[in-house]
């Protein structure tokens, strides 16, 4: 699988005992060594959510899956998202009846989410993915309660992942 070039992908293995951000820090600290990273939640200004990068021309992205962090950075101010989760996963259909519980239809869904920046503000059913192979597109449809209209179409790709996951990048 090939990337876009300047799209970074790296995975951390996160050993039992080591909180899984201290391991995403990391692997963002040796893709931008210049940089420094900060979260702050828009809802309750707590220190989670969506990964800013302060002090380089980058833009960053971080998940987590059991055992593992993934973050992917590309060196310029754009919307990127990224998401890991087990091969095997049940109960996804509660969430989106048209995944069928294919956990990588997840994983492409929230990398779209988190790209777009509403996350699962979003009905997850709203995002149309359009698969050709490893590479995808995917549009999100206007909301019933929201209204919003969004005419980005995104580019994915899924990820190589370790045994027993699945991963996926977005960008606009």
């Amino acid at each position: 699988m090939t990337l876009p070039a300047g799209l970074t992908v790296a995975w951390g293995e996160v050993p039992a005992g080591v909180a899984r951000r201290a391991v995403s820090r990391r692997l963002l600290g040796r893709l931008l060594p210049e940089a420094r990273f900060a979260s702050r939640c828009p809802a309750c200004a707590g220190d989670h959510g969506r990964v800013h990068v302060e002090g380089a021309d980058a833009t960053v992205s971080v998940s987590y899956a059991p055992g593992w962090a993934v973050v992917a950075m590309i060196r310029e101010r754009t919307r990127l998202g990224v998401d890991a989760a087990p091969r095997e996963v049940r109960g996804l259909e509660r969430v989106r009846p048209d995944a069928t519980a294919q956990a990588i239809d997840w994983a492409r869904v929230e990398a779209v989410l988190k790209a777009d920046g509403r996350g699962l503000a979003v009905d997850p059913g709203r995002v149309e993915v359009r698969s050709d192979g490893t590479t995808w597109t995917a549009t999100i449809r206007p909301g019933a309660l929201d209204g919003a209209t969004s005419s980005v179409v995104w580019r994915g790709w899924d990820l190589d992942a370790p045994d027993g996951l699945v991963a996926a990048v977005s960008l606009p």
